[in-house]
């Protein structure tokens, strides 16, 4: 519905003045009860919903939520609900109680009110992290409340910043427009918030805290979980922001299945414990290495990075990283009593180096006398040694009796300000202001590299004195010298011989006086060379397009969305693509200078393209059709013609003879899984050579998960097929769950089944249709012949059966199709869950296939 500047529906007892927010499920208006109290109402039309199921499932919850939202104090009341309508639009409402002012607090201006929620918060803290204690203040009142939503089944199902509101000061939970009965399937919620396995169920609203919680103690966005801050908090909150930090990256665990904490009242209980300054409790059974260790592995399965949080700090004039590795090694508990010692010595390699035990700086160096802890006890060491990165960990103390650490320091040896600087091939450097050069490089240097390289550019070598030694120096052009600066950088990376700030470059030297070399007979001017370590010089490059929130990507990084301000760029030539859904791939090389701003556009050129979210036909005139964010359906069965163009450009085996007549129009038969999957492939590569679709989009065969989601079907995502068989079996509501409305037979004409017509084929037994239906076809059928579903999808029920993806169990090869077929004649095939088992190389003249395609270029961010 249009946003009004006054709300045109009457909320009895209320004076509505303003709306104050709002989004895809209602409006929210600032109003005065007759009492003279502020309150704010939300308004839910019908018409934002796609159908009137969705308008009264949320109404449903509502009405579930109301009696009980006033008696705990981390939900927000609500006080009245409603339901009108008035001319065409029918509606719901319901009055809550105001949160807090953004600049005022509990001042109420309402011509300029704005509302306190957590995203307020965050965005005024600038990226930085929020106060710990605040943290864990809101961490107990919003977990507490999660549980006694579950207590009552029901689940919040949009946990997110912005549905934290302030009242009174204290963080209570709001938008309850997405409570429902808990375990309902429905897919609602915000990107980067929604789990793996899909929102709805009580580990959902957690590992939706988690991520919200995330944000709050890192100031970072949830999409760079598990990235670590720049600083940890010092002092007595540098272990509480540890603790903490592990009870977000346990119930933020990608995979469920590894997630120690499950349900609400056990995380307040962790929170509570940690108010009280106690320890988390940790599950027997289990190595309880979660933290910062757990965040690291969650990065490496998301995209390969490990992420080390390193800072700078100056010591004796020269900079020192730190490399802070949070983990924390545990051993299985035995039965020792509880309170016998364990004695830790800490020997480092080399060894003398400083250590501080949680913050303090102990006497002695290492290796340390034994230090005597209780069992269970988190100790913090960190070790400073100059020349070496200096290492911090945490360690569960194990139940032994002596425990020695042993841990190797890494070189780091960077350049400092008035030092002489030593690369990794030994040759000296020499400080001038901002930056360190080298002499000529000279002819050992450059075998290494042609040797290391295996590369074998233009050079040549010359006689040269060099404070009174005889030396051969290398000669070499302006592509070579670069390509040399390139991996001796590399080298003194490798070798911890540079900040993380600092890059090599190369000089080349016209004015040199050397023996034997004049200039002449040097036509592609080769010159002598010096190598240069500084600073990076930064520079900022700002990047819009038309149309903006294309999706860019820096030397094949995805880096955001446009418009976009890139800093800290290093100066050279950078790639730069960008990519939306509707236009074609915009591809640019740019060269970057030292410092500066830079402001680029990009104007994207529209094609044909598929834009996510909206219906589409591609290339072989298939209809697709939205089911939800980054997944969408082809609207029938892939045809026999759209089969014939993949055999023409492939050569590939064509399909098994049907035994009977077919039209273009018909779905094609006789392909095994391989033959569909290999349509998909060709589908994919077709179109996006073609730019129809985008890089990290995929045409597939739908998973068994997926395909039963296009008929409605809502299964449990960690189940395989044959538990999701069961399951369904034993579920009174599902047992005999037709594709049709009613019992078996159906009483119309629902699909192309086994009917009557069929039976008057040869060689079909009249046992084998179903008696008095009659659906016009004997064999196969044009697709979309019968009636789609609500998501504009046909022949979900009959036709050909089609493949999925998942195998019925896994490690096994017993393959599944999925929705019968023309010669489906048995209730036992046709209920909306029944999964049919064959091998997957098996071609027959009931079997086809359907296609998807989804984006996946997300998760490949």
């Amino acid at each position: 519905m249009t946003s009004k500047p006054i709300l045109e529906v009457h909320i009895p007892d209320h004076e509505v003045l303003r709306k104050i927010g709002g989004g895809a499920y209602g409006e929210v208006w600032l109003a005065r009860g007759v009492t003279g109290a502020w309150r704010a109402v939300k308004v839910v039309w019908r018409e934002d919903f796609d159908d009137e199921r969705g308008f009264e499932r949320e109404f449903e919850g509502i009405l579930k939520y109301e009696p009980i939202s006033r008696d705990h104090p981390g939900l927000v009341n609500i006080l009245h609900v409603g339901r009108s309508k008035e001319g065409q639009s029918q509606f719901y409402y319901y009055v809550m109680e105001l949160g807090d002012d953004f600049h005022t607090g509990v001042e109420i201006n309402p011509v300029e009110y704005e509302a306190r929620t957590l995203r307020s918060d965050l965005v005024t803290a600038g990226g930085e992290p929020l106060d710990i204690d605040f943290c864990l203040d809101v961490a107990f009142r919003l977990s507490d409340a999660l549980a006694y939503l579950h207590e009552r089944d029901l689940a919040h199902r949009d946990v997110k910043p912005s549905n934290v509101i302030f009242v009174g000061g204290k963080a209570k939970l709001a938008d309850i427009g997405l409570v429902a009965v808990r375990d309902q399937r429905t897919f609602v919620g915000t990107e980067g918030f929604v789990p793996p396995e899909g929102p709805g169920s009580s580990q959902a609203d957690l590992y939706s805290l988690g991520k919200v919680l995330y944000e709050m103690v890192t100031g970072k966005d949830r999409l760079q979980f598990p990235e670590l801050p720049d600083e940890l908090p010092q002092g007595s909150k540098r272990k509480l922001w540890l603790e903490m930090n592990q009870v977000i990256c346990d119930i933020c665990e990608p995979k469920q299945a590894k997630r120690t904490i499950t349900t609400a009242p056990e995380l307040a209980e962790t929170f509570q414990r940690l108010q009280q300054g106690k320890k988390v409790r940790k599950k027997r059974g289990k190595i309880f290495a979660k933290g910062i260790a757990a965040c690291l592995v969650v990065a490496a399965l998301a995209g390969g990075v490990q992420f080390l949080l390193s800072v700078q700090k100056k010591k004796n004039a020269a900079r020192l990283a730190i490399e802070v590795v949070e983990s924390v090694e545990a051993v299985e508990n035995s039965n020792r009593p509880e309170n016998e010692i364990c004695s830790l010595k800490v020997v480092t390699y080399p060894p003398y180096a400083k250590v501080y035990e949680n913050g303090v700086l102990l006497e002695e160096g290492t290796p340390t006398d034994f230090r005597d802890f209780e069992p269970g006890e988190v100790v913090t060491y960190r070790f400073e040694l100059d020349g070496y990165k200096t290492l911090e960990k945490n360690y569960t103390v194990p139940d032994a009796k002596i425990r020695v650490i042993e841990e190797t320091l890494s070189v780091y040896r960077p350049p400092v300000q008035n030092l002489i600087w030593t690369d990794p091939l030994g040759e000296n450097y020499s400080p001038r202001d901002g930056y360190h050069i080298s002499g000529f490089v000279r002819r050992s240097a450059f075998e290494q590299f042609k040797r290391m390289s295996k590369t074998s550019p233009p050079h040549q070598y010359t006689p040269f004195s060099e404070s009174g030694e005889s030396i051969q120096i290398v000669l070499t052009n302006e592509a070579t010298a670069e390509s040399y600066a390139e991996w001796l950088e590399r080298l003194a990376r490798r070798k911890g011989l540079l900040g993380e700030h600092q890059m090599m470059t190369h000089e080349l030297d016209p004015d040199l006086l050397a023996a034997n070399y004049t200039g002449s007979g040097n036509s592609e001017e080769k010159l002598p060379m010096r190598m240069i370590v500084k600073d990076i010089p930064y520079s900022t490059v700002a990047l819009t397009s038309e149309p903006e929130g294309a999706r860019v990507y820096v030397n094949k990084r995805w880096v955001g969305s446009t418009p976009i301000e890139l800093k800290r760029i290093r100066p050279g030539m950078i790639q730069v693509e960008l990519r939306a859904e509707g236009y074609k791939k915009f591809q640019k090389t740019y060269k970057v200078g030292e410092g500066g701003k830079r402001e680029l556009f990009a104007e994207l050129k529209p094609n044909d393209g598929l834009i996510f979210g909206e219906q589409w036909k591609n290339s072989l005139g298939m209809p697709l059709v939205p089911i939800r964010e980054g997944f969408m359906a082809a609207a029938w069965e892939t045809r026999v013609d759209d089969y014939a163009v993949f055999l023409k450009e492939t050569g590939h085996k064509p399909p098994r003879g049907a035994g009977y007549s077919q039209a273009g129009d018909h779905p094609v038969v006789g392909v095994n899984l391989g033959d569909a999957e290999a349509f998909c492939a060709w589908l994919t590569k077709r179109e996006l050579a073609d730019e129809r679709i985008s890089e990290g989009h995929r045409y597939k065969i739908p998973s068994d998960l997926e395909w039963s989601e296009l008929a409605g079907l809502f299964e449990d995502p960690e189940a395989s097929p044959s538990d999701r068989d069961l399951e369904a079996q034993n579920t009174p509501d599902l047992a005999e769950a037709y594709f049709w409305d009613g019992d078996f037979p159906p009483v119309d004409v629902v699909a192309n089944l086994a009917d009557e017509s069929a039976a008057l084929a040869v060689g079909v037994s009249k046992s084998r249709t179903i008696d008095g239906y009659e659906d016009g076809y004997e064999k196969t059928a044009p697709v979309g012949s019968f009636q789609a579903n609500q998501d504009g999808l046909y022949d979900l029920c009959g036709n050909v059966y089609e493949w999925v993806s998942t195998p019925y169990n896994e490690g096994q090869d017993l393959a599944v199709v999925r929705g019968g077929s023309w010669a489906s004649f048995s209730k036992s095939h046709l209920r909306v869950w029944s999964r049919f088992l064959i091998s997957k190389s098996l071609r027959a003249n009931q079997f086809g296939f359907r296609v998807i395609l989804v984006d996946e270029s997300q998760k490949t961010e």
